[in-house]
C-alpha cells in the first residue's frame, strides 16, 4: 500500500472534535477513548477540567455557543440536565436539554460544523409493547426528562432536513463503569461495602439493559469519521437484561459480603421491562456492547475502590 494512502487516510480519520459536557461520567470516559485519536476539545460548565484542552461553557447562553463551535468537524453533545433533576425542575430540565441543544445546533449551522452526534436515552420510550425494544417503537415519554429527549431528536432531524446539518442519535440504556460515583451500580456498592441497608422497591425483579461504558467508545469513534452512520437513530445496548436483585447478588458476591435489602412496595410509574434491541445497531455497525455484567462489574468495583 502506497505511503499516499496512509496520509489521505490520516486526513479522513484524524478530525477536530469538540466534545460538550466532558466532565460527567461517560464524557471522561469518551475523553480517554478519543484524545489519542482526534484533536480534541473539550468543554462543561465546570470552573476547570479534567483534561488539559478544557474551556468552560454554558449551553444556556447562545453567545458562548456561537462563540465556541467554530472550526470543528463534528460536535458531540453530551450535555444533560438529568432525569432525576427533571422531577423537581421541569423549567430547567427544558432549558438545558432544549434550549441547550438549540443553541448548539444554531452555532453548527452559522459555523458551518458537518456534524453532530447526541445521547438520548432508552426511557424516552415510556411504556414498553415488547421486551427487545428497537429504533421504530412508539415513543411517549412518561417523564419531562423523556420528553426533551424526543424533542431533541426531533430538532436534530428537522436541522439535517433544513440545513443539511448531520447527525447521529445513540440512545443510551443503563450505562455505568469507571468514573461514575453516583447512580445505581456505584451506590449499592458503597451499601454493601460499608454493610448497609439497601432499599429496594418490589421484589427487585426490575430488568434492565446494562452498557459497560468503555463499550460505548468504538461506537462513537466510528460515528466520528464514518459518514455511513450519519442521519440515524441507535439503541445503545447490549440486547441482555439483569434484574436489580442479580446486580445486588453479583456485586455482594464480588465482595464476599452478604447483602442487607430492604424490600418496599413497588413505586408508581415504574417503567416496564424492556431491553434493547440491537439488530439494527449490528447491522450497521457490525458489533454491539458485548462486556458481560459479570466482568464490567469486576472492572467498576475496581475503579471505585481505587477512587
Amino acid at each position: 500500500m502506497s505511503p499516499s494512502f496512509f496520509i489521505i487516510d490520516f486526513f479522513i480519520r484524524y478530525m477536530r472534535v469538540l466534545l460538550l459536557g466532558s466532565e460527567g461520567f461517560v464524557g471522561k470516559n469518551l475523553v480517554d477513548g478519543l484524545k489519542d485519536q482526534h484533536d480534541l476539545l473539550t468543554a462543561d460548565i465546570a470552573d476547570t477540567g479534567s483534561y488539559e484542552n478544557y474551556q468552560k461553557f454554558d449551553i444556556t447562553n447562545l453567545d458562548e455557543s456561537l462563540n465556541l463551535i467554530k472550526n470543528f468537524d463534528v460536535v458531540i453533545n453530551l450535555v444533560t440536565h438529568t432525569l432525576t433533576q427533571s422531577l423537581n425542575d421541569t423549567i430547567s430540565n427544558a432549558n438545558t436539554n432544549i434550549i441547550g441543544l438549540l443553541n448548539v445546533l444554531e452555532a453548527c449551522k452559522k459555523n458551518k460544523v458537518k456534524k453532530t452526534i447526541f445521547t438520548s436515552a432508552s426511557s424516552i420510550i415510556g411504556v414498553p409493547e415488547d421486551f427487545h425494544v428497537n429504533e421504530k417503537h412508539l415513543v411517549i415519554p412518561k417523564t419531562a426528562y423523556g420528553i426533551t429527549k424526543m424533542a431533541s431528536e426531533h430538532y436534530l432531524r428537522l436541522y439535517k432536513e433544513m440545513y443539511d446539518l448531520n447527525y447521529v442519535i445513540f440512545r443510551f440504556f443503563n450505562i455505568y463503569g469507571p468514573h461514575q460515583k453516583n447512580g445505581l451500580i456505584p451506590t449499592f456498592y458503597k451499601k454493601i461495602q460499608n454493610n448497609e441497608e439497601i432499599t429496594v422497591f418490589g421484589e427487585g425483579k426490575q430488568i434492565r439493559d446494562f452498557v459497560y461504558v468503555p463499550d460505548i467508545i468504538p461506537f462513537f469513534n466510528n460515528a466520528i469519521i464514518n459518514s455511513k452512520f450519519d442521519n440515524a437513530v441507535y439503541n445503545l445496548g447490549t440486547g441482555t437484561g439483569t434484574t436489580i436483585k442479580e446486580i445486588i447478588e453479583k456485586l455482594a458476591s464480588i465482595l464476599s459480603i452478604k447483602p442487607k435489602i430492604n424490600f418496599q412496595p413497588e413505586r408508581p410509574g415504574e417503567i416496564g421491562n424492556f431491553v434493547s434491541d440491537t439488530h439494527f445497531l449490528n447491522s450497521k455497525f457490525d458489533s454491539i456492547p458485548k462486556t458481560s455484567i459479570e466482568d464490567g462489574l469486576k472492572q467498576t468495583m475496581l475503579w471505585l475502590n481505587k477512587n
